[in-house]
């Protein structure tokens, strides 16, 4: 059994889809989804992350996969912790005698209650101090826009299963507005139109595949076609179909418009000071559904600002989380 009397502090992004963790010294250690495989009586669980998410529609009576966080935030909070102690021996394997301090990333419009339980939950999970940092703020120090200083930035926070867009200036939320649709939404609605629309009955792995091979909201990517397999409505026969960018696009119009009304609604409701700030600088996008093709130039053309997105769109959290585990007085400053 490894012994150490300290353990490493770390840092986590708590998705909805997704977990992401970031070591201090060491950087991103692990990016695994937020499933949980547990026996018939929900008493144990047999597997957590990637192998788990990979046994989706798999599955017999005897087991059953499981999210215990939606739309950002806990449903379930002893499943909560079985999956945050599989992530902290993740980084700190074995026995020590001194617990981690831990960051956590949670969204704006979290409750007080929601945000307690998310704390309770990784103190009952081996923390021995936990930091709650707001996900937008965390995505603005992980693209390296220093939230801390006086002047505005516009972040879009797009994850799994809330769309965010917050105005921050000096670690602080000026406006925000939130929706509890995202990544997820957008499998969904996949998965419905080939339903409809091909007579195809297909899982979650195989839309999410969709989404991030040809799903696109630019005209020249309406030629990109993948193959798609599923079961057949009809014969209840295995069937693949062909299906291209611009069969599919109409899917993510109206999710992309009410991103678009969205940021107009908080853009109203802005300072004239800061808004001048991000006239300048645009919009700034983090998040995983941030990498879904064309959607920063769909919402440039609607709203008239240039939009910013970075190479690693969903390590925008995790990167700004270790930022500020390295130097937690630089987060908390406007806040004591």
């Amino acid at each position: 059994m490894n012994f150490r009397m300290i353990a490493k502090d770390f840092a986590m992004d708590l998705g909805t889809s997704n977990i992401l963790l970031y070591k201090k010294n060491e950087g991103i250690l692990a990016n695994e989804p937020s499933f949980l495989l547990l026996d018939e009586n929900n008493t144990k669980v047999l597997s957590v992350g990637e192998p788990a998410r990979d046994m989706l529609g798999k599955t017999h009576d005897k087991v059953h996969i499981v999210k215990p966080i939606e739309n950002g935030v806990i449903t379930d909070f002893n499943l909560t912790e079985a999956l945050l102690n599989y992530f902290f021996k993740k980084v700190n394997p074995g026995f020590c005698v001194i617990q981690p301090r831990v960051i956590l990333a949670v969204p704006s419009q979290i409750t007080d209650i929601q945000a307690r339980a998310c704390e309770d939950a990784a103190l009952h999970a081996g923390a021995r101090e936990v930091i709650l940092v707001d996900q937008n703020l965390a995505g603005a120090y992980g693209m390296d826009l220093s939230p801390d200083e006086p002047v505005g930035r516009l972040m879009v926070n797009l994850g799994g299963g809330v769309s965010e867009v917050a105005v921050l200036a000096l670690n602080g939320i000026i406006t925000s507005k939130s929706m509890k649709k995202g990544g997820e939404y957008i499998d969904s609605l996949i998965i419905d139109y080939i339903r409809e629309n091909l007579s195809l009955e297909i899982g979650l792995n195989m839309a999410c595949e969709i989404k991030e091979k040809i799903l696109s909201l630019r005209v020249r990517d309406k030629a990109l076609m993948m193959k798609v397999d599923g079961r057949d409505l009809e014969t209840a026969m295995p069937k693949t179909v062909e299906l291209t960018s611009g069969a599919i696009k109409e899917v993510v119009i109206d999710y992309a418009d009410l991103l678009a009304n969205m940021i107009i609604e908080v853009l109203e409701k802005t300072p004239p000071e800061i808004s001048k700030d991000i006239k300048t600088s645009g919009i700034f996008m983090t998040g995983n559904l941030a990498k879904l093709k064309g959607l920063g130039e769909y919402l440039s053309t609607k709203i008239g600002l240039k939009v910013n997105i970075s190479d690693n769109p969903d390590e925008d959290v995790i990167k700004g989380c270790g930022i500020i585990l390295e130097d937690p007085d630089r987060y908390t400053r406007y806040s004591k």
